[in-house]
């Protein structure tokens, strides 16, 4: 067996250790972005401050959250029809959403239909959030 002492300068020290440490820190980014999104969207029903549809066209996906006041259940859609899974919220906006802005919110699903923050609303039932 070789003596890892001589190897690294540290008593004790594997490889393995090294390669995990690694892996940990390359792992670390997702796991934050998706800790962020599950604190954000709690799997409750849906309810705004007046118990109407905010409109969230052309806001970003954290302020649409904050809108709805962070406790709905919310599903989103991918605007570029592309199935993208939204990691980091502050990274998208909206396009579109269901129910349309007003409608009574009576623990119905909310349905964001949204796109990275620097990409134009267009085709697949996104086009409303492009404001100018």
């Amino acid at each position: 067996m070789t003596d890892m002492t001589a190897m690294t300068g540290m008593p004790g020290s594997t490889g393995t250790a090294t390669s995990r440490a690694r892996r940990t820190a390359a792992a670390l980014p997702l796991a934050l972005g998706a800790a962020a999104l599950a604190a954000l969207v709690p799997a409750t029903a849906a309810r705004a401050a007046d118990g109407t549809m905010p409109d969230l066209s052309g806001k970003g996906l954290v302020s649409a959250y904050q809108a709805l006041n962070y406790d709905t259940g919310v599903r989103l859609h991918d605007g570029r029809g592309a199935g993208r899974h939204v990691l980091w919220p502050g990274s998208w906006k909206v396009c579109d959403q269901r129910p349309r802005p007003g409608t009574p919110l009576r623990h119905q699903k909310i349905v964001l239909t949204v796109v990275k923050a620097n990409e134009r609303c267009g085709g697949h039932g996104a086009q409303r959030g492009d404001r100018p």
